[in-house]
């Protein structure tokens, strides 16, 4: 399992800002045998979602504060296959938190794919990215949490 934080770089391509392969597990105090790993945590309400970078804006927003969770299927993508939304460079106001739950791909960033599979975590505070599966396909779960207004 591995954590990636995604941004925006000096040149203003969307990329992956911070990568933890070790997500330090430590002990709950007072519940023996149980341990935790602190992923990510916001300290404001609705969060202030980055610059995008490029990338055209989807619609499917929620308001400000508010929450989203859902499980998106993607389904296969092979060689030579037209690109799709998905694999469209795209980006929502919102802080997304992602966690591949099957299969894998690339995740598409303005700085180049980067491949990304099962028990990897993302996150996400409205940066431009895509997603072209692999010949497996790919289930992942998303909690996004809408961002504060931009102007």
């Amino acid at each position: 399992m591995r954590l990636l934080v995604l941004g925006v770089d000096a040149q203003g391509r969307s990329c992956i800002v911070d990568r933890r392969e070790d997500l330090g597990f430590d002990t709950i105090p007072g519940i023996p045998g149980t341990t935790i790993a602190r992923l990510f945590g916001t300290s404001e309400s609705p969060p202030k979602c980055g610059a995008p970078g490029e990338g055209k804006r989807a619609a499917d927003n929620p308001a400000a504060g508010l929450i989203s969770w859902y499980v998106i299927n993607h389904e296969p993508y092979g060689p030579g296959e037209k690109e799709t939304a998905a694999t469209e460079l795209h980006y929502r106001n919102v802080l997304e938190m992602i966690y591949f739950i099957d299969g894998g791909g690339d995740l598409l960033l303005g700085d180049g794919a980067h491949p990304v599979k099962a028990g990897d975590c993302i996150v996400m505070g409205g940066t431009s990215h895509g997603l072209r599966p692999g010949p497996q396909g790919c289930k992942l779960m998303a909690f996004a949490i809408g961002g504060a207004p931009t102007a």
